[in-house]
């Protein structure tokens, strides 16, 4: 974003439209006793050049040399070809607006239409949506949907054991009546402590939900739901959506939804934001879809040619007037980042998604082997199948921590005082990595 900065011209002809003598007039419904009577030591206004200049100077004399991290936990750091940013900050999308008007927004809705298919195509569902907010309240609208489409007012929902605790909270707090009370019943199973895959039993249920990758860094063994839970509806989630390029499709456990956090996809990690729902699901579900979904017609024009329209499409009035009886209170939607998300999906192909993850999976791989080889008590589950992050655990957690803060990078999300869980995204330095795995033995 260009750098603004008011004229004195500018800051007379404002204080003018506002009626104002002076900027102090902004403050005087401040009590004057709270008025602090020395003005601050403020440095002379800097013009944009010497502002920048500034800036790198303080990120390059700043007393943190962290340079790196191994952090996932649900957002995952990869390349991101330069198309994504190119394209992405073209000001078309950059600042479109709510694509209400089709006659003004077909390249909006067209972008928009091209990620919901490409949704479809790594999902193998028949539809998906127009994104949602991030992977924890897609999750809570995935629940609500198949609530709507069972007529359910509440509903007995079971968590696989690789759900990531956070989302579980998320859920907990939207599914609260006017005094506060649970009408949504939600367990967590258990897992198996040598593999960490989840222990599936007999518990009634209404809703399975099973995350895959496991939020522990382990991949599930595929497990046919609909055989266990003959009547429930079963929602996969994921929170790393370049995972269905390499893992066995969500068809295989009988999902009839999927749903959950696609910010790998050309999005970078800005303090852990922003993110990039998405939910997808069978044809049974599409008018009970929360948020938007751009439909495509063709047709013939004037000249008599086949004609591409592209329209927001059975979304009802109550979804963005009469909220109270509307099927979902989400009328929003995330465009920039599912357009960058299109981009980027676009312009590796499935081949090129493959290839990206494979190089956070062969390094999470081999560091989780050579601990298997030589301290196996160190790995957290040390039969489970690894994807990009290694679960482990140390008595000397503190001094590791610092021993790697010290080599410029931090070893990864602690999970509690003896655990840490960590991932190796595409580029992370080699020479860290057989650091990190020197302390751990």
């Amino acid at each position: 974003m260009g750098y603004t900065v008011h004229s004195e011209q500018n800051q007379k002809d404002i204080l003018k439209a506002l009626g104002n003598q002076s900027t102090s007039e902004f403050f005087r419904h401040i009590p004057k006793e709270l008025h602090k009577n020395t003005a601050s030591a403020l440095e002379r206004p800097l013009d944009e050049f010497e502002l920048i200049e500034r800036f790198g100077a303080i990120v390059a004399g700043a007393a943190s040399t962290l340079q790196d991290h191994c952090c996932g936990y649900g957002l995952y750091r990869h390349r991101i070809p330069l198309t994504v940013d190119h394209l992405a900050s073209r000001r078309e999308f950059l600042t479109s607006y709510t694509p209400y008007q089709a006659e003004v927004a077909q390249g909006t809705l067209q972008a928009l239409f091209e990620y919901q298919s490409l949704i479809s195509i790594m999902t193998g569902m028949p539809i998906a949506n127009a994104s949602l907010y991030d992977g924890s309240t897609a999750l809570v609208e995935a629940i609500r949907m198949a609530m709507r489409q069972k007529g359910l007012s509440t509903a007995n929902v079971l968590f696989s054991a690789g759900v990531n605790p956070r989302y579980e909270e998320v859920c907990k707090s939207y599914f609260v009546d006017a005094d506060g009370k649970p009408f949504v019943r939600m367990q967590r199973l258990g897992h198996d402590a040598k593999t960490g895959a989840t222990q599936w039993g007999a518990e009634k249920a209404d809703i399975v939900v099973v995350q895959n990758p496991h939020y522990l860094g382990v991949t599930e063994p595929v497990t046919n739901l609909p055989r266990i839970y003959n009547d429930a509806t079963i929602i996969y989630l994921t929170t790393e959506m370049l995972s269905t390029v390499i893992l066995e499709s969500p068809t295989a456990w009988g999902a009839s939804v999927v749903c959950g956090e696609a910010q790998s996809l050309g999005l970078p990690v800005h303090y852990s934001g922003p993110g990039l729902g998405f939910i997808a699901a069978e044809n049974d579900y599409m008018r009970n879809m929360p948020g938007r979904l751009v439909g495509k017609t063709t047709a013939k024009d004037a000249a008599g040619r086949d004609t591409d329209a592209y329209v927001i499409t059975l979304a009802t009035r109550e979804q963005h007037i009469r909220r109270e009886k509307a099927t979902s209170n989400i009328c929003s939607n995330q465009t920039l980042m599912a357009v960058r998300a299109a981009i980027f999906m676009a312009g590796l192909g499935w081949s090129g998604m493959q290839k990206l993850i494979a190089h956070s999976m062969e390094k999470a791989y081999t560091f989780a082997s050579e601990l298997k080889a030589k301290k196996p008590a160190a790995l957290l589950f040390p039969e489970g199948v690894v994807f990009h992050e290694v679960a482990w655990r140390s008595n000397n957690l503190e001094q590791i921590i610092a021993r790697c803060e010290s080599q410029g990078f931090y070893p990864g999300v602690r999970l509690g005082a003896d655990t840490m869980l960590s991932y190796f995204h595409d580029d992370f330095a080699p020479a860290s990595q057989q650091f990190l795995l020197g302390e751990i033995l």
